[in-house]
């Protein structure tokens, strides 16, 4: 008996949680109460700008010699640390346009708790998933000005970075600028890693 095939093969979409429904249970008692306060809290500003740097360069030669299609494509990928059930069935287009989602965010939170300030609303998993379904090169323009330009002038915003003001994340808990700071490279390695794994099934 030939084997059914499996969710990536068919036209239909992959039955897969929720977006927002979190990661399994032992990766975020991981993260919580492993990642964050012996990797998240003891990095420093400098590490943290220099890992940026590093591994947002590495996705930009992931994206070197892609045709549209391949950019456009979607592939369920293997489950992998950090990364949610509902993030899995992605196209590389829809990776890079959640790092801009995500990488903007924590530029405003990591901008207000320097300056003073609590900011407003609460950071959800939900409301950070890339919407676009068709290719669009400025996608990837905008992403290189991110890691060219962006990231520079969003770094001339940080005022007080001793500020002990804290902001909620929804798997590390109340976490100060710092934290925030550090997450940028973090998340960027968790889709390089999807990329990576996407660009296989290509």
């Amino acid at each position: 008996m030939k084997p059914s095939p499996g969710p990536s093969s068919l036209n239909s979409e992959p039955v897969l949680a929720p977006p927002g429904a979190g990661l399994p249970w032992a990766q975020h008692l991981l993260l919580k109460y492993w990642v964050y306060p012996f990797i998240a809290q003891r990095t420093t500003w400098q590490r943290s700008e220099e890992n940026f740097y590093k591994v947002h360069q590495l996705i930009q030669k992931e994206l070197i010699g892609l045709t549209d299609l391949q950019m456009q494509k979607r592939c369920l990928v293997p489950p992998q640390l950090g990364l949610e059930d509902s993030s899995r069935y992605w196209s590389i287009l829809m990776t890079l346009e959640h790092l801009l989602i995500v990488g903007r965010g924590i530029f405003q939170v990591v901008s207000a708790l320097t300056a003073g300030r609590i900011p407003d609303g609460k950071a959800d998993t939900a409301t950070v998933k890339p919407a676009a379904q068709f290719y669009d090169r400025n996608i990837v323009l905008e992403f290189n000005r991110f890691v060219e330009e962006d990231f520079k002038q969003f770094n001339k915003t940080i005022q007080n970075r001793q500020s002990s003001l804290t902001f909620q994340h929804p798997w590390f808990g109340m976490m100060k600028a710092q934290s925030w700071y550090w997450l940028l490279a973090t998340h960027g390695m968790i889709h390089l890693k999807q990329i990576r794994a996407i660009k296989k099934c290509l």
